[in-house]
């Protein structure tokens, strides 16, 4: 056996740095720096070996940007500077061109003069007609006592609203002469504004605008409905009857 103990372990050397005392002071000021500045402001790193070393550069604190509360009220104030400009009418003292806001202010003006419903404003004017006045007359009739002055306000003959009510309620009647529609059959007032509302959309309002301000003029046995907002024209349907159940009376009143 070989003997081992002459032999000495070699320990490793501990490697001990020496204390820096500059670097030590030198980390000391800058934590002292750092606290006596204010908490807002922050301080940007600049990289060594830069032009800007030794500088410190201010960063911003995050919040409300004064330059975007700015651009927001420029842009909230551009139609007032428009209208005031429009009505100071500056251009016609000076040999210049129009500015934006000139120009904005002029078109705004005549949109509102020409077509008030299509500017957009609070001015804007609400479609409204009377509601039905409807009374019974005995047990088999009911009577439409304001249909005349419907028919005004949508600006419609009233044979044409007529013969749409009787095709919607599958009856018939005549006219009185108070001007009245006295309609065969017991019918209540809800029945008569739904029949009505109809009428509005697939009669009165424009397809093209929403607007209710029209005409119905017929040519060649087709009606065709002009829309005084917009301009533009189209053909409506004709009104058609829906079933009508014959009675012995009506088989009766056909065959003398």
């Amino acid at each position: 056996m070989e003997d081992f103990t002459d032999l000495k372990k070699k320990k490793k050397k501990s490697s001990k740095k020496a204390f820096d005392l500059e670097a030590f002071e030198k980390e000391l000021a800058e934590t002292e720096s750092a606290e006596a500045e204010p908490k807002g402001i922050l301080k940007k790193k600049v990289p060594a070996g830069s032009d800007d070393e030794g500088e410190d550069v201010d960063e911003p604190v995050e919040g409300e940007d004064p330059f975007a509360k700015e651009d927001a009220e420029e842009e909230e104030g551009q139609l007032s500077k428009a209208e005031a400009a429009a009505q100071s009418k500056a251009w016609l003292k000076e040999d210049r061109d129009y500015t934006y806001t000139e120009l904005l202010g002029r078109f705004f003006g005549h949109l509102y003069q020409s077509h008030p419903a299509l500017s957009g404003g609070t001015n804007k004017k609400k479609y409204t007609i009377p509601p039905p006045q409807l009374f019974r007359e005995g047990n088999k009739r009911s009577i439409f006592a304001n249909i005349a002055d419907i028919c005004k306000r949508m600006h419609r003959q009233p044979e044409h609203v007529i013969q749409f009510l009787f095709a919607e309620l599958g009856t018939n009647g005549s006219v009185d002469g108070s001007a009245r529609l006295v309609i065969k059959g017991r019918f209540q007032q809800k029945q008569i504004e739904n029949v009505l509302r109809r009428y509005i959309v697939e009669y009165v309002t424009c397809k093209t605008c929403k607007s209710p301000d029209t005409t119905m003029t017929k040519d060649n046995r087709l009606f065709f409905m002009t829309c005084t907002s917009c301009g533009s024209v189209r053909s409506v349907q004709a009104i058609k009857t829906g079933f009508t159940a014959t009675t012995r009376a009506a088989r009766r009143a056909a065959r003398a």
